[in-house]
Parts: C-alpha cells; structure tokens; sequence
C-alpha cells in the first residue's frame, strides 16, 4: 500500500484500497489527487501514478 503524509499535521496515513479506488475515478484526466488526511482533514496533493502503482501492488483481497 501506500504512506502519505499530511502536509499539515505531518502524520502519516495510509488510505485504504476502496479510497485509493475513489481517488483515482475523481483524477480522470488529471496529474495529482487530492488525497484527505484522516487527522486534520487537509487535502494532500498525491500523483496519479503513484496511487495507480499502490493499487497495482496491492495484496489480494
């Protein structure tokens, strides 16, 4: 999976794999998701591609 950390709070957080799903149909087209930090609710700018790998080496449900 994949560790993002906030650039608010600077806590790390790791988004499950139906939010990483949510994530990349909402960045259709575009370079970055806007990706919610549990703790302080700041939108974190996260690359498509590196959500799309996350999902990739995701272990099977």
């Amino acid at each position: 999976m994949i560790s993002v950390t906030c650039e608010k709070c600077r806590r790390r957080f790791t988004p499950t794999a139906e939010e990483i799903q949510t994530y990349l149909a909402a960045g259709q087209g575009k370079k970055h998701a806007q990706v919610l930090c549990p703790h302080c609710g700041k939108e974190n700018k996260v690359a498509l591609e590196r959500l799309r790998e996350a999902v990739r080496f995701a272990p099977p449900a």
